[in-house]
């Protein structure tokens, strides 16, 4: 019976063979559990570890690669043989592998007003900024064409300038012989003459195509309403202006002109085809590539090319085909010349004069040839004078009337006394006083209105146009097209601290400010809370405001605003109206207080609906004669 021994009773306990068992059990899986750690688990393990490090040294190697400085530009350059390109406007090359032109530089353009890196447009792959162009040939059937990695051969000269063009040539090897010549202006275009000699048996049908492809997006850029940057082209009589977002959403957009060209543009230098005119072309806009996520860098590439009309090279014959590629600066009257000489309409859309052109271009053309003869700086103070001399006649209309508003304005003070908060006698009053007295508030809108297009053409200039890239004005403004570089935040530099962006208010704006305050005083008080609060706070808001657009648009302003201060003082003076710069009138200052006690009303309102009424109805009282908002009754004349 288990647990019973000779020496007494061990009923219930463990007998010893089990106990010596159950000590056996746990050895043996000791010994099978360290074993299989030792010669099993722990080898599989150092293998995974081993593996991971070996994945994770592979990943940090390609981020290292990734990371790795890129090399410069130089060094790419230098990887494969180039022909030099060398005017009096650029300098770059020519790769002899694919025939690209992928390098191409301003000397006359700097990126900065130090002047110390020139612009470059074209730039080879593996650059920052990768964008070339490229021209050759395809075909429907197999024929050995040209490609990204055929290595042409240089013959005669290895330098293209003005007088010197350049021959590539390539030979496939099955009866067709290309050649490509270059040739240059003294200023941004190079014409190309693709040939095709036909040593075969056989007829070939070819059809010529150019390209322009950009890698990624320039850095920097930021797309704005002003002024289109991207794809751009003219063909089948209409503008083409393709935004990058359109093509990364569609993929790719066709269009087709038997007279045209298209290219990319950025906002101050141009990369165009100008492909045979007056023959059937087929125009590609496209993107390839992953569309990145939001905050991912986009790397995929933008394509613009042309395909021409079919070409047959018949046996034994050789057959060219011209076309002109345009690598530069966007000047207006430089791109209307190039229009003109080589056939190709509406060259000069490649500057973006938007919906207003017929206002912006005469803006920029007083400009350009007065800035030639007096300088930018005079030339805008000179046209600042003439637009303001332009539109007196509508902003003396307006003047005459503010005036005479702050001349009623006891009797408004008076109106507001005696009904109180009675809202609809209290504008009925008004109306009766404002067209016995012959004031019409909407007069005051005109001039704004007017000013509108005036302002968003002018800015277009300032923006758009070369000419005034890194134009200087006076003092330290040394690019109207850039923000004011002072800043109040910092005492405009007498504290040594650079505030950031968003605190650039500088000299300019708060001059600007000065003009709008004093304005404020030379106007009428307003009727209603609202129009107090946007007189109040809206001189503040328009300064911080302008204070981010080119400075040359808030030195028109600023000098316009102080033009027409002395206007209305002047006007102000002719009618006997009293003027406090420094102090405020009695009787506006009870309006105001009135206005911010009493109920807001709308006098032009008022005098709209009673206009409506007269015009359906008729006027109630037949001798009373017809008036209007826009020419109110007005007082007689006391006799002295």
């Amino acid at each position: 019976m288990y647990g019973n021994t000779p020496g007494g009773d061990n009923k219930g306990g463990m007998h010893p063979q089990d106990l010596k068992n159950l000590v056996m059990f746990f050895i043996i899986a000791a010994l099978i559990y360290f074993s299989y750690d030792a010669f099993v688990a722990r080898p599989q393990m150092e293998a995974v570890k081993q593996q991971r490090i070996a994945q994770q040294a592979e990943q940090i190697k390609i981020e290292t690669q990734e990371k790795a400085p890129p090399r410069t530009r130089d060094e790419i350059l230098a990887d494969v043989s180039r022909v030099k390109i060398s005017n009096n406007k650029v300098y770059g090359t020519i790769s002899t592998k694919g025939a690209r032109i992928d390098d191409i530089a301003l000397k006359e353009y700097y990126e900065t007003i130090e002047h110390k890196q020139n612009v470059v447009v074209l730039s080879p792959n593996n650059t920052e900024f990768p964008r070339h162009v490229m021209h050759g040939w395809v075909s429907d059937n197999k024929t050995p064409l040209p490609g990204d990695d055929t290595v042409w051969q240089v013959s005669g000269n290895a330098t293209l300038t003005t007088q010197t063009p350049v021959t590539l040539v390539w030979d496939n090897g099955a009866g067709l012989r290309f050649e490509n010549t270059y040739s240059i202006d003294d200023l941004y275009v190079i014409t190309l003459k693709q040939s095709v000699t036909n040593n075969s048996a056989a007829p070939v049908t070819l059809h010529a195509y150019g390209l322009v492809s950009q890698t990624g997006l320039r850095p920097g850029f930021i797309p704005n309403w002003v002024a289109h940057e991207g794809p751009v082209g003219y063909a089948g009589d209409e503008l083409h202006q393709v935004s990058y977002k359109a093509l990364l959403k569609d993929g790719r957009q066709e269009f087709d002109g038997n007279a045209g060209w298209s290219g990319i543009t950025d906002k101050y230098w141009l990369t165009a085809l100008m492909p045979p005119q007056q023959q059937d072309v087929h125009y590609n806009y496209r993107y390839s590539g992953v569309k990145p996520a939001r905050g991912q860098k986009l790397t995929g590439k933008f394509q613009i090319d042309y395909t021409s009309a079919p070409l047959t090279v018949e046996a034994g014959q050789t057959t060219s085909v011209e076309s002109h590629l345009f690598v530069g600066a966007k000047k207006v009257l430089m791109l209307e010349n190039y229009g003109k000489q080589l056939g190709v309409p509406k060259f000069d859309l490649a500057v973006d004069f938007g919906w207003f052109w017929f206002m912006t271009k005469p803006f920029f053309m007083v400009l350009h040839y007065l800035g030639i003869y007096v300088g930018v700086a005079l030339a805008m103070i000179i046209l600042t004078m003439t637009i303001r001399m332009a539109v007196f006649p509508l902003t003396a209309i307006s003047y005459r009337s503010f005036a005479k508003m702050k001349i009623i304005s006891p009797e408004v003070a008076n109106l507001r006394q005696i009904h109180g908060q009675d809202k609809a006698a209290l504008q009925a009053a008004l109306v009766e006083l404002y067209q016995r007295e012959g004031v019409n508030p909407m007069s005051g809108c005109l001039p704004i209105v007017v000013q509108i297009p005036i302002f968003f053409s002018l800015y277009k200039v300032l923006v758009t146009t070369i000419e005034m890239r890194q134009a200087p004005f006076f003092g330290w403004i040394h690019d109207m097209s850039a923000p004011d570089p002072t800043s109040i935040f910092n005492l405009f530099g007498l504290i040594p601290w650079t505030p950031p962006s968003f605190l650039h208010v500088g000299v300019w704006p708060c001059m600007m400010l000065i003009a709008f305050l004093i304005q404020k005083k030379l106007n009428p008080p307003p009727q209603d809370q609202l129009q107090r609060d946007m007189a109040t706070y809206f001189p503040f808001l328009m300064t911080y405001m302008m204070s981010q657009f080119a400075s040359g648009l808030v030195i028109y302003w600023t000098l316009s605003a102080y033009i027409g201060v002395a206007q209305q003082i002047y006007i102000m003076k002719s009618l006997g109206v009293p003027i406090y710069l420094f102090g405020e009138y009695d009787k506006e200052k009870t309006v105001e207080k009135q206005v911010e006690k009493g109920p807001s009303v709308h006098p032009l309102v008022g005098l709209a609906e009673k206009e409506a009424e007269e015009a359906l109805f008729g006027d109630d009282d037949p001798n009373k004669p017809v008036t209007s908002v826009s020419m109110p009754k007005r007082r007689p004349k006391k006799k002295k």
